[in-house]
């Protein structure tokens, strides 16, 4: 008979459950009683696929979201010894800084990380960042034997943590990171650039987004994102509990297809990301115009890769969840090669050229929106995104602004005819 594995799972410090496996592609979750006992059933303490209930349940759509994938993912299993769709071991091995407020280990965490602690961390000079990310071809994620860190995604990228000096190291042991750096992608010059400029216009129009910034490093631009899943108070630095939507939707990109992110392939559609903000978020308006914000946002950027594992929530409470700021925010329509369907359908729309007010309405009404409440909403986003491409400097070459800015008006004009 076979043996289970087992591990424990710990929520912000405190252990929640465990995770067992049978085999090598299983993954099962369990709360512990004390948990069940202090929440009621059907909350979505850990994930909204994964609410409080007895007994044993498939989790390995949430589990293995923590991990990257492609090559990234077979470079982890080779350093752990298994096979990829071993999310078990990967996750005995790696789980300790992952995203979210997670730690997968049966050695409980810190209850609270201090950046100055000297054995937590390995200090980086400028040159040896820049000898790091020179690297990331044949050792993808810098990890090393005393990382226990995993991301999701296929980017090239690397996880670090910023003292309070302003100097960066690399995480061991599980130590939270704080910023995640991305390199350029050679094939498409000035990306993370662009990326940078997007992300400034958001903030600029008032739209949540990560805040970043590019350094050059070893030649190569990288856009250094600060992640909103951590909390620095002075020294310390604090998980913050958070899902993508794949996650949060119980969809596992492995037993189905790793195409599965975007709803050509089978993935989650806008709607479904809506109707998660409306079970368990607090004032499920707020997070809908939030919502809406972040598609008007993609259209207008010209983003075709805002899938299902580019929108995140973040768990506020037992209870609740909140739209997690933009990141990602790629404007792929400055590259004619680059694929022009949205990955999330608009109001039934994929071609973002040809999306308009009527087709973005359209959408925003199927989530329960009131017409008058999106319409206004609508002409608001587009009046501060215009003011925002006249203040924001473009971060490259590419004249994102320019671009961003002649797609608002567009789609103001139509908002006029509809």
């Amino acid at each position: 008979m076979p043996t289970d594995r087992s591990r424990e799972v710990w929520l912000s410090g405190e252990p929640i459950g465990r995770i067992t496996s049978r085999s090598r592609t299983s993954i099962a979750f369990e709360y512990h009683d004390e948990i069940l006992d202090r929440y009621p059933l059907n909350t979505p303490l850990l994930s909204c696929s994964l609410p409080t209930r007895r007994g044993r349940f498939n989790a390995r759509a949430f589990f293995s979201g923590l991990l990257p994938e492609g090559d990234h993912r077979r470079f982890l299993a080779e350093q752990a010894g298994c096979v990829t769709s071993d999310v078990f071991t990967l996750l005995s091995t790696f789980g300790r800084d992952v995203a979210g407020a997670v730690w997968i280990s049966d050695e409980p965490p810190a209850s609270t990380y201090v950046s100055s602690q000297p054995s937590r961390t390995a200090p980086y000079s400028p040159q040896s960042l820049g000898d790091e990310v020179a690297g990331l071809g044949t050792r993808p994620l810098a990890i090393y034997d005393d990382s226990a860190l995993s991301i999701a995604g296929v980017q090239n990228k690397m996880l670090i943590v910023r003292h309070p000096d302003e100097t960066w190291a690399r995480p061991i042991g599980g130590f939270p990171s704080t910023h995640i750096l991305k390199v350029n992608d050679r094939r498409h010059t000035n990306l993370v650039r662009a990326e940078n400029t997007c992300l400034a216009l958001a903030q600029a129009a008032e739209i949540p987004a990560a805040r970043a910034h590019v350094e050059v490093l070893a030649g190569v631009d990288c856009i250094i994102v600060e992640r909103f899943d951590r909390q620095r108070d002075g020294a310390s630095i604090h998980r913050i509990h958070q899902e993508d939507a794949c996650q949060a939707l119980g969809v596992d990109l492995e037993a189905k297809d790793p195409r599965a992110k975007y709803e050509s392939h089978g993935g989650p559609r806008l709607r479904h990301v809506a109707n998660l903000l409306g079970a368990y978020s607090h004032e499920s308006q707020v997070e809908l115009l939030r919502l809406f914000e972040q598609v008007i946002f993609t259209v207008v950027i010209g983003n075709a890769d805002h899938h299902a594992k580019n929108v995140s929530f973040l768990h506020t409470d037992a209870r609740h969840i909140t739209l997690a700021p933009l990141y990602d925010t790629v404007p792929t329509g400055l590259w004619p090669a680059l694929d022009s369907r949205a990955a999330m359908a608009i109001g039934a729309a994929v071609a973002i050229p040809d999306i308009d007010a009527a087709d973005l309405l359209r959408e925003a009404r199927s989530w329960g929106l009131p017409e008058i409440t999106a319409r206004d909403h609508l002409a608001t986003v587009l009046e501060r995104l215009v003011a925002a491409s006249r203040q924001v400097t473009n971060s490259g070459e590419l004249d994102v602004t320019r671009w961003v800015h002649d797609n608002a008006i567009r789609l103001h004009h139509s908002l006029l005819r509809s």
